[in-house]
C-alpha cells in the first residue's frame, strides 16, 4: 500500500511539473537576446541617418553600434499586417520586416523592444525607410532566428505607454508632412470611406487584389482623398465598410510619395 501511494505521489508530481514547462514561463523570461544594450540612438535619428539611401530605395547594412527602442504599436494580430511590427519611441515610427508570423504572441501591441540594429540592414521600400534584411539586393525581412538575435523584450506589455497615444492628424497636416518621416502612428476624426454604400466590403472579393494581395479604397480626410489599404488575408476583409463619419487610428505610410492607411484590427474603426 505504501508503494502504491509513493508511485502515485511520484506521478502526481510529474503530471503538475509537465503542465508548469509547457504553461508558464520561468521567472525572469525574456523573449529575443538578453545581451541586447540600452537604446543609444532614437528612431528619428535613425531614419535622418539613412533618409538619403531611403530616398534612392537603396540598402545599407548598419555598421555602427545603434540600438535603438520603443513600443509595439502595430502588431500581426488580424492579419492586416503581414510579417512585419511597427515600432514607436515618441520621435517616430519604423517599421520591422520579420520573416514570421504569428509575431503578436510574444510582440504584442504594448510590448517595449531593445533592438540592436548593428549587422542588420536599412533600406528604402517604396521610399520609406525599414529596418531588416538583405533579400535579393535591396531591403527585405530579415530570418527569425536574425531577429532574436537582435531584439529583447523589456518588461511586460503594457497598454499605459505613452506611446500607443496615436497623432491625430487631419488635411492640413497631411499638406505639409514631409514623408520621408513615414511611417506614422496616427488616428484621423471625421473621415468617410467613399467606397462604403452598405454593400462594398473592405477588401473582397479577392479578384480585385493587386500583386500584393491587398485591396485599395479610398478616405476621404477633408477633401484630401487617402489610400486606405486591406489585405484580402486581414480577419475583417469580407466586413462592410461603415458608412457616415469614422474615426480611424493606424498606420499612415506612404508609397513613392502616395500616402497610404492601414487599420490594423477591425477595432480601430470607429
Amino acid at each position: 500500500m505504501k508503494k502504491i501511494k509513493l508511485l502515485l505521489a511520484v506521478l502526481l508530481t510529474a503530471v503538475f511539473s509537465g503542465c508548469m514547462d509547457h504553461h508558464d514561463d520561468p521567472a525572469g523570461y525574456t523573449y529575443g537576446n538578453p545581451a541586447v544594450g540600452e537604446a543609444n540612438t532614437t528612431i528619428a535619428d535613425l531614419k535622418t541617418k539613412y533618409k538619403s539611401v531611403a530616398a534612392a530605395d537603396g540598402v545599407e547594412e548598419v555598421t555602427d553600434d545603434i540600438t535603438i527602442s520603443g513600443v509595439i504599436v502595430g502588431d500581426d494580430e488580424s492579419g492586416n499586417i503581414y510579417k512585419n511590427l511597427y515600432l514607436n519611441d515618441g520621435t517616430g515610427t519604423l517599421v520591422i520586416g520579420i520573416n514570421s508570423t504569428g509575431l503578436y504572441a510574444n510582440l504584442p501591441v504594448g510590448q517595449k523592444i531593445a533592438i540592436d540594429c548593428k549587422g542588420l540592414y536599412v533600406g528604402g521600400y517604396g521610399t520609406m525607410l525599414q529596418l531588416g534584411g538583405l533579400y535579393q539586393g535591396g531591403i527585405g525581412r530579415m530570418s527569425e532566428y536574425l531577429w532574436k538575435d537582435h531584439v529583447k523584450t523589456v518588461g511586460e506589455p503594457s497598454l499605459s505607454y505613452p506611446e500607443l497615444t496615436p497623432m491625430e492628424i487631419d488635411e492640413s497636416w497631411l499638406s505639409s508632412a514631409d514623408q520621408a518621416e513615414a511611417p506614422f502612428f496616427v488616428k484621423v476624426k471625421g473621415a468617410t470611406f467613399e467606397e462604403a454604400d452598405g454593400l462594398t466590403q473592405y477588401a473582397a472579393p479577392e479578384s480585385l487584389a493587386d500583386g500584393g494581395n491587398g485591396i485599395n479604397r479610398t478616405l476621404k480626410i477633408g477633401g484630401t482623398s487617402v489610400v486606405f489599404r486591406t489585405s484580402t488575408y486581414a480577419n475583417f476583409a469580407t466586413d462592410y465598410m461603415k458608412t457616415g463619419e469614422v474615426d480611424v487610428t493606424g498606420l499612415l505610410t506612404q508609397y513613392n510619395g502616395d500616402w497610404q492607411i492601414m487599420a490594423r484590427t477591425i477595432r480601430d474603426i470607429e
